[in-house]
């Protein structure tokens, strides 16, 4: 139990394709050891009393696909699921708008993130306590360097300061609501959740430490080193 601790609800969005990982079902739905990546993806946030509810955003030829899948989750009874957007940001801003509960946060997690440990939700949801937003990351470990569209080198970025960044995403749920009525406004795209709260200045985004299992299923090629990892627990 989390006595005191402040409430969150959790959005997943799925309703991407998932070009890049081709296969005949959608990404979330392919199976990894028996269960579909989306079913482990929300596996650790199973008793959590801080989570009120889970809103999935998919599309509507595989929403009753997506809740056959969970029919069994530990989380099926908070679970409901809206139609999603043309882009993963729309998709978590219906998400958010169909949020009914009265929560302090916000989490966003990927459908394709099955190998998440509660460590990491707990980080996330307690670095909200003092900041607007958090994001676990990993530290980059490549040499990153910035060039132009001929190729040509112009700046080579502190390796130090750089993280790879993965979910969930926390945020706190007044300033998440602003920053998408904001992008709905202003016809504005960001790359990840925390970022909408950087792009308007709503408070400080902090990193905390992230795991380098807690890999995101691109390419058919990843889910051999996830099924590895997995049985390693």
């Amino acid at each position: 139990m989390h006595v005191g601790y402040l409430s969150y609800a959790l959005l997943i969005p799925a309703a991407g394709r998932g070009e890049r990982f081709g296969g005949p079902v959608p990404k979330a739905l392919t199976l990894l050891d028996n269960r579909p990546l989306i079913w482990r993806a929300l596996l650790p946030f199973a008793g959590d009393d801080r989570l009120t509810e889970v809103v999935i955003a998919t599309s509507s030829d595989c929403d009753a696909a997506i809740k056959s899948a969970l029919v069994d989750h530990p989380l099926f009874g908070i679970i409901t699921t809206t139609e999603g957007g043309a882009t993963r940001q729309d998709s978590v801003g219906k998400a958010l708008d169909r949020v009914d509960s009265d929560v302090d946060h916000i989490l966003v997690h990927d459908a394709a993130r099955p190998l998440l440990s509660r460590k990491i939700v707990d980080l996330v949801v307690t670095a909200l306590d003092s900041h607007a937003a958090a994001a676990p990351g990993v530290p980059v470990t490549d040499t990153i360097k910035r060039a132009d569209a001929s190729g040509v080198v112009t700046e080579t970025l502190p390796r130090a300061e750089l993280f790879s960044v993965q979910t969930p995403q926390g945020i706190r749920v007044r300033a998440f609501r602003d920053a998408h009525r904001l992008a709905r406004q202003g016809n504005v795209q960001c790359t990840d959740d925390v970022a909408l709260i950087e792009f308007f200045s709503l408070g400080t985004v902090l990193v905390v430490p992230g795991d380098p299992r807690n890999l995101k299923i691109t390419h058919p090629h990843e889910l051999p080193r996830a099924l590895t990892l997995l049985r390693d627990e």
